[in-house]
């Protein structure tokens, strides 16, 4: 054998060993198959019964009935219809909040409630059997998640399962059952469908209003989140110094948010087998892979409903990590601590007043931190009550991100936009754009390790339109100093002059040019097109350096731009800007160089007591020599 192939041989032996030698005490240290049922092994009319907590964290139990087993309700996924009773279920029906509720024929396990008939009066559940939520987590499947939670993306239609034998419930006979893979998914049933649905997921809230919430929901719905307010669990509970005992049936808290806002999605315990915890029957938000607070709970009340009632439920200790967020559910470990990231709020209402402070930690999630940071700052801000509808904000948001620069937003914002209660949403969308823009950029992965948000809002409109612009001459020699003056018209105030002034360069070339007098952001937007680095970045630096630009705008400043033509090229993803144009011309010209040319611009800034919008474009000629009677 030649000698490469042998070291070949012995380097795929060696990994083999290695990887053998960390997934072989995990498998081990699964559940054990004899504990719990294979569903080919379970018949209509077997008897057991389920336990979960419908108040505080006192385990109740209650019967359940097997009705049938509903074969591939997804690829690799089977059902068990169960029809419930007890505790009440009679009435409310099954309960969101429930997910997860074991259940057992004769000792052992068969799985976890975490289905519905929605407008059925019976409490008819499917059951996700818990052999195929062990296998599912500890592979992380992900097939059937590429078009579940993800904003935008139009559910699947219910699936149509015949069933083997006809059933009859509340007097109506049953030959198929209609299985959505999510809890808001739509869809036309026959009349000889039983329509089940996963049950929806109850996000416990504390300290947010109802604005921050709704805004929330409309963005959660493809998740099945039903965002509530609940309040805090009573502080002897959260701060007793022995953590409540997870078992199976109790709360199972997920947390998104915790600190001075809470956001907690809220499920129940299926099994643990050692330090692995198993929860739920179906996914939180089908993250896949993830790293979540694992959290006891406590159940204020059940709040019943004609569709699906609810468990109003509130997180109590984090006790470990939930690292897996699947189809079948949730399982994590205890004693592992969560990676969250920091986020501190300041807001200032009123020029004297002491401002309040906040600090929170968010789930370290890439698809779910974006809008967790936009909900976390509205929420601060919404908790300033009503604000007025002529209203000015100042924002200085740093995103800290580990190993570069950090990100800086410092602008000042005022208008129709951010006005009354759209002011918080419209305010803070930009700071969770940047932060998308940032974790979702093609190039590296990105740690963002915190968040600081300082907001000053202080009653009335600032803003001014520009309206027009007149220049001191029409002609100019190279190196000497643009002037004009550019008149604002104020928000229900007199016309303003504001004058300006531009430097041109000695070695201006002659000729006819056009200067942009404009809002910062109009500035920024031109000057990110002129730089092909900028514009279509090749690593994560210039990534980074694209999106300090956009925050480096300041919308007070009134910016004079005046485009001088092409003064560089970027080559393999590099900026050479400043070149002679001898040298421009040449490279851009050049068949294989691939040079993109770089536009410049001469640009001047200055600052304004408004918020500038608008533009104005103002023409002049540069000569070499200024008729008699132009000298300046």
């Amino acid at each position: 054998m030649p000698s490469f192939l042998l070291r070949l041989g012995l380097a795929g032996c060696c990994a083999a060993l290695i990887l053998a030698s960390t997934l072989t005490p995990q498998a081990r240290s699964g559940p054990v198959p004899v504990a719990y049922w294979n569903v080919d092994d379970l018949r209509p009319g077997m008897k057991g019964f389920g336990q979960s907590v419908f108040k505080g964290d006192r385990l109740e139990k209650f019967q359940a009935e097997v009705l049938g087993v509903l074969k591939s309700v997804s690829p690799g996924r089977d059902m068990v219809l169960m029809r419930l009773s007890g505790c009440d279920l009679e009435k409310t029906g099954v309960i969101a909040g429930m997910s997860g509720s074991p259940i057992y024929i004769d000792g052992k396990l068969v799985g976890a409630v975490a289905y519905a008939w929605s407008f059925g009066t019976e409490p008819i559940a499917g059951i996700t059997p818990f052999a195929q939520m062990v296998e599912f987590v500890e592979s992380y499947e992900q097939r059937d998640l590429a078009t579940k939670g993800r904003k935008g993306h139009a559910a699947a239609p219910p699936t149509r399962i015949p069933l083997r034998e006809a059933l009859v419930i509340e007097g109506r006979r049953f030959t198929a059952a209609s299985v959505a893979d999510a809890a808001g998914t739509p869809g036309p049933l026959a009349n000889d469908e039983l329509a089940l649905r996963p049950l929806q997921c109850p996000l416990a809230a504390s300290n947010f209003t109802t604005h921050a919430l709704d805004l929330l929901m409309e963005r959660t719905r493809w998740a099945g989140l039903v965002p509530m307010q609940t309040g805090a669990a009573p502080a002897h509970l959260r701060q007793v110094e022995k953590p409540p005992a997870l078992e199976p049936g109790a709360p199972l808290a997920v947390a998104l948010v915790r600190g001075d806002f809470d956001l907690s999605g809220i499920g129940t315990v299926t099994h643990i087998e050692g330090d692995r915890v198993y929860g739920w029957g179906h996914p939180f938000m089908g993250l896949g892979a993830c790293e979540l607070p694992l959290m006891s709970g406590w159940i204020h009340t059940v709040y019943p409903r004609q569709t699906v009632s609810f468990k109003m439920g509130s997180p109590l200790q984090t006790l470990g990590v939930i690292n897996a967020d699947v189809s079948t559910g949730i399982a994590g470990w205890l004693g592992r601590k969560p990676d969250m990231m920091p986020i501190t709020m300041t807001v200032r209402r009123d020029p004297g007043l002491n401002p309040r402070q906040f600090s929170c930690e968010i789930a370290r999630n890439k698809a779910l931190l974006p809008q967790l940071v936009y909900t976390t700052l509205t929420n601060s801000v919404d908790m300033e009550g009503d604000l007025p509808e002529e209203l000015t904000a100042e924002l200085e948001a740093r995103v800290e991100i580990e190993g570069k620069p950090p990100l800086l937003l410092r602008d000042t914002f005022s208008g129709s936009a951010i006005s009354g209660g759209r002011a918080p949403a419209a305010l803070y969308a930009q700071v969770a754009s940047l932060i998308h823009a940032a974790t979702y950029n093609p190039f590296e992965p990105v740690r963002i390790k915190r968040v600081v948000c300082d907001t000053t809002l202080t009653p009335g409109r600032i803003t001014a339109d520009i309206e027009a612009v007149e220049l001191e001459s029409d002609m100019y020699l190279p190196g000497e100093t643009l002037r004009a003056s550019v008149f604002l018209r104020p928000y229900k105030g007199p016309r303003q002059r504001v004058n300006v002034r531009l430097k041109l360069p000695n070695d201006l070339a002659p000729g006819p040019y056009t200067a942009l007098i404009c809002d910062d952001p109009t500035s920024t937007r031109l000057a990110l097109r002129e730089s092909p680095v900028l514009w279509n970045p090749t690593n994560l630096d210039q990534h980074l350096q694209a999106l300090d630009l956009q925050t480096s705008v300041r919308r007070t400043s009134l910016v004079v731009r005046l485009p001088i033509g092409d003064t560089g090229v970027a080559f393999d993803g590099q900026a050479l800007p400043d070149l002679p144009g001898s040298m421009v011309e040449m490279l851009s010209n050049g068949r294989r160089t691939g040079a993109q040319t770089m536009a410049g611009a001469l640009v001047s800034k200055h600052a304004t007591d408004w918020v500038v919008q608008g533009s104005q474009s103002v023409k002049f000629t540069v000569v070499k020599h200024k008729p008699f009677g132009k000298a300046q």
